[in-house]
């Protein structure tokens, strides 16, 4: 099997495993005073350490979700609604993960006024026309760090500096589910205020997550209960999930861009009529190539008989019959979309060749019974 699908989810590490195991036996509620919940507040302690130092925080200032899209959905209602008396107005992008452009669909319902910022044909968004859209009654801005579709970075470390100038009460919120650990982001250097992380896409377990918090951002709760993660996040913590999301976050490994480098070069080399979608400025974890002429959702099973695994876009939008609004955003032809495949990759190696030679053969196939 040759899985290549990555940004999808991650097969968990070996290390993650053994701290799912681990916690077995330290059962204790986090919020008990005794011996066994003390144990069980250590651990999420030591994960928040773990995933602080690599982004450039404090400890404080991390709280664990069930996942990227909480962890979204937290940052961007949250934020708006506490603070909506200093302005309405909030920023976007129009290439954002769903659980981030739904969330902003339900703040125009609720009387925001809504930039949706447009992408040129590499998939980025222009500073120039980021910085027109900021005015006095901008709150929140929202963009990515790296695109679920194609792998393109976005120029999140450049975002802050306008918005001091044209902005300066808006918060910056950085969607970091793709870019977590893949690309260099160091949130109190680029002044990000609030970060979202997700385990499932760096070999840790589906369901656990993360949200970084700065000290001067004040949001209103959207999980109410008990009062657990300093009222922030209600609910008795899930241990063995962020005992996971830590390991997962100490054992990453980052592989080289050279991957993908080879695996588009051979296919631009091998296959006729395909195109490259995105900037080359990208994580090196994501190629989206366009296979002209056929529908990538027969490719897709056509490779899964051979072993091999890939994906026509957002795994969190597959079953929508919908042409990928990123590629949409991008001015990509219908044809185009159509045809699109994404490859995901991860530190385990793959036979390139192999795929390659197997794409062709499948591809040509392909095309003989649509002409």
């Amino acid at each position: 099997m040759i899985y290549l699908d990555n940004a999808a989810t991650t097969k968990p590490s070996l290390a993650v495993c053994e701290a799912v195991k681990s916690t077995f036996d330290c059962f204790g509620n986090p919020s008990s005073l005794h011996g066994l919940g003390l144990s069980a507040e250590k651990i999420i302690s030591a994960a928040k350490e773990k995933t602080a130092r690599v982004i450039g925080v404090r400890p404080k200032n991390i709280y664990f979700t069930s996942g990227g899209t909480e962890s979204n959905n937290t940052a961007i209602l949250g934020y708006a609604f506490a603070n909506k008396k200093r302005g309405n107005h909030v920023i976007t992008t129009k290439i954002e993960h769903p659980s981030v452009i739904e969330p902003f669909h339900v703040l125009e319902k609720n009387g925001f006024e809504v930039t949706y910022l447009d992408v040129d044909r590499d998939g980025k968004i222009l500073l120039s026309e980021f910085e027109k859209a900021l005015c006095k009654d901008t709150i929140l801005v929202s963009v990515m760090a790296v695109n679920n579709e194609t792998g393109v970075i976005q120029p999140f470390d450049k975002l802050k500096e306008l918005m001091r100038e044209k902005a300066p009460k808006a918060a910056l919120h950085c969607d970091a589910v793709q870019g977590f650990l893949k690309v260099d982001i160091n949130a109190k250097k680029c002044g990000i205020d609030m970060l979202s992380m997700s385990g499932h896409k760096i070999h840790g377990l589906k369901g656990t997550g993360a949200l970084y918090i700065a000290d001067n951002i004040n949001i209103n709760p959207i999980i109410c209960g008990g009062g657990q993660q300093k009222n922030m996040r209600s609910g008795t913590e899930n241990v063995s999930g962020i005992a996971a999301f830590g390991a997962a976050v100490e054992g990453f490994c980052r592989i080289s861009p050279d991957k993908r480098t080879e695996l588009k070069n051979k296919i631009l080399e091998n296959i006729d009529n395909v195109k490259i979608n995105g900037s080359d400025d990208n994580s090196g974890y994501v190629l989206n190539v366009s296979f002209l002429g056929i529908k990538a959702e027969i490719l897709l099973h056509s490779l899964e008989a051979k072993g091999i695994y890939v994906s026509t876009g957002s795994a969190c939008s597959s079953n929508k019959p919908m042409p990928s609004h990123v590629l949409t955003a991008m001015g990509l032809t219908a044809e185009e979309i159509k045809g699109a495949v994404r490859f995901s990759f991860s530190d385990e190696d793959f036979d390139v060749d192999f795929v390659v030679q197997t794409l062709k053969n499948e591809v040509e196939n392909i095309r003989k019974y649509v002409r």
